[in-house]
């Protein structure tokens, strides 16, 4: 039987599942929101910061804020568009000196 290469991904689990963060912050349009976890993908390319933000809402509660910050382009761009498929909503994309700070809630 063949696996899937998400399969492989999550089996080896080569990364530690996001810690915990609670931190209040201001979203222009939203207003005050509450993120409880934060993933910096900084640096790494697609598919990495997809695949972290799969496992990383896996492991959220229903309602709950993640905040991923990227430098990539073509992730930043596929992040939003992959929130229909997970069932989460895509809420901001910032840009910043650095790169890109994305929000996402889990759940519709």
């Amino acid at each position: 039987m063949r696996v899937s290469w998400l399969r492989r991904f999550r089996k080896r689990d080569p990364v530690p599942p996001a810690p915990v963060v609670t931190r209040d912050i201001e979203l222009p349009g939203l207003g005050s929101i509450t993120v409880s976890r934060s993933i910096d993908c900084t640096g790494d390319s697609c598919p990495r910061p997809q695949l972290l933000t799969m496992k990383t809402l896996e492991q959220m509660r229903e309602g709950e804020i993640m905040e991923l910050l990227s430098d990539n382009p073509a992730s930043v761009e596929a992040i939003p568009a992959m929130m229909l498929v997970l069932y989460s909503t895509h809420l901001a994309t910032i840009k910043g000196d650095g790169g890109w700070r994305i929000y996402v809630r889990k759940g519709l």
